[in-house]
């Protein structure tokens, strides 16, 4: 599949949000009554004038009280376009109509009085990127075909995430973005060129699983895959856990827990950490903290603590990629 080139843009959300945008700006509002549009749309318009609140001087009030307009026609097929006005703030939220966890709203906020206009778009998990339009959209059409070319249902639409600059300081004539969501590293790099020359190199990888996808997407949307690497059996964050606990039984000779116990997951990660994560198992009087950076899956050390009250017991250690425990 090496080298072949292929074009997803009429599948993918980003494009139909963007031909859906030049059609409803031409539709006249409808009359009567105000239709009430879906919470995601609200949603995306909150999430959107707080990333306004946040980032700029001139921003809207936050009890401002927002008239709702309906701009295309219910019967237009394909998608929506929303109008909010309050004083003379206006926020226009626009959408192709499709599964909630695919879709991606574009949001302008404008004030008619001091020219103040800011548009960008909100994605399925409420998140407003800082990244442009073409970035976003070379990134969402790569994990498009990943996610059908390799069936990863886990890379699938709905993923928070967490967005950095991925520039060293200083460098010049060069931009690139990391994302981040739980395992999966997503990096687009680019050329600081002109619109139409730009070449967006992508790479993708899971840390637990060892997948490792590599290709470009040009600025007329053709994508081109140049490697991928199917998951390796590495250890990930549940069988590293697995590992420290036979460790323990093993050397401390406590009871082993009965197959059917089940742990309870809770993400310990702080909200607006990229790079490393954390997670919490709880089973019975067992509590299992492991922590881990989000690097190479051959490179990946999970350190971690168990501790159990009942028994006095706090324990330290690591387990590597390879399955190999280190207490201390």
């Amino acid at each position: 599949m090496f080298g072949k080139k292929i074009t997803l843009g009429c599948l993918l959300v980003s494009a139909l949000i963007l031909s859906l945008t030049s059609c409803a700006g031409t539709a006249a509002p409808v009359p009567g009554e105000a239709p009430e549009a879906s919470a995601d749309v609200v949603g995306a318009r909150d999430a959107a004038v707080t990333f306004v609140r946040g980032h700029f001087d001139e921003v809207p009030e936050a009890s401002l009280s927002w008239v709702e307009e309906r701009l295309t026609p219910e019967d237009l097929p394909g998608g929506a376009e929303w109008e909010y006005t309050a004083g003379d703030w206006v926020v226009k939220v626009s959408h192709a109509v499709l599964p909630p966890e695919w879709t991606v709203y574009r949001v302008g906020v404008f004030n008619e009085a001091t020219g103040f206009e800011w548009e960008g778009r909100v994605d399925g998990s409420g998140r407003v990127p800082e990244a442009p339009e073409n970035v976003l959209l070379a990134r969402d059409q790569a994990l498009f075909y990943i996610t059908e070319r390799y069936g990863l249902s886990a890379l699938g639409p709905g993923l928070a995430w967490e967005e950095e600059w991925a520039v060293g300081e200083g460098i010049v004539g060069a931009g690139g973005y990391r994302y981040s969501s739980g395992d999966w590293v997503v990096t687009v790099s680019y050329p600081v060129v002109a619109p139409e020359n730009t070449i967006y190199t992508i790479s993708v990888a899971n840390q637990s699983t060892g997948f490792q996808w590599e290709g470009e997407v040009d600025a007329q949307g053709a994508l081109t895959e140049h490697a991928a690497q199917a998951p390796e059996e590495m250890f990930d964050r549940v069988t590293a856990r697995d590992a420290a606990m036979d460790y323990i039984f093993e050397t401390y000779k406590y009871p082993p827990l009965d197959q059917s116990v089940e742990w309870q997951e809770e993400r310990l990660t702080a909200e607006g950490i990229v790079g490393a994560e954390t997670f919490e198992y709880t089973a019975q009087s067992w509590v299992v903290e492991i922590s881990y950076p989000i690097v190479a899956p051959e490179a990946t050390i999970y350190e971690v603590t168990v501790t159990n009250e009942g028994l006095g017991l706090e324990w330290q250690g690591t387990v590597d990629a390879q399955g190999v425990v280190t207490e201390g």
